[in-house]
């Protein structure tokens, strides 16, 4: 499981790499701006036909683009809209983390990052993007299905 890492800060985004590192997370990436991820993100998806990324840790203020905003531009991306993000903050005003939840981040960790508290949280949103691409794959795999049976049947769906 990839996990995308975007912060401003050099010394956060060591913190944070060395406790996920810790945790056996080995399969990390960082991104200095919301414009930086989206751009990575964008050139992975137009490249594979999908992203890479499992799990992205946002930070909210960065310079340019703040991670609200780059949240929205992922989650209005359909190939990019699945990936889980967690916003990584030092502030506690609670609008903030209202407009971020309103933009999709689905969870959020108070700065300095706590390990027990960044563990459990990168746990949880990665059993949840395992059962998001599950079930997106068994969608598929029920489509190809029902598009074989039709054409063994000789069914015109739009006859």
């Amino acid at each position: 499981m990839k996990i995308l890492i975007v912060d401003d800060s050099t010394d956060a985004t060591i913190l944070i790499t060395s406790l996920l590192r810790a945790a056996g997370y080995y399969d990390l990436e960082a991104a200095a701006s919301g414009k930086a991820a989206l751009d990575l993100l964008r050139n992975q998806s137009a490249r594979l036909g999908e992203p890479m990324v499992d799990l992205i840790l946002m930070d909210i203020l960065m310079p340019g683009m703040d991670g609200i905003e780059a949240t929205r531009m992922i989650k209005s991306d359909a190939a990019l809209a699945d990936i889980p993000v967690i916003m990584v903050t030092a502030m506690a005003d609670l609008d903030s983390l209202e407009h971020a939840f309103e933009a999709g981040a689905m969870d959020f960790i108070n700065k300095p990052v706590n390990r027990v508290e960044l563990r459990a949280r990168v746990r949880s949103a990665l059993r949840l993007k395992e059962e998001i691409d599950a079930r997106k794959a068994r969608e598929k795999e029920l489509t190809e299905l029902n598009a074989r049976l039709e054409e063994i049947l000789g069914v015109n769906p739009n006859a």
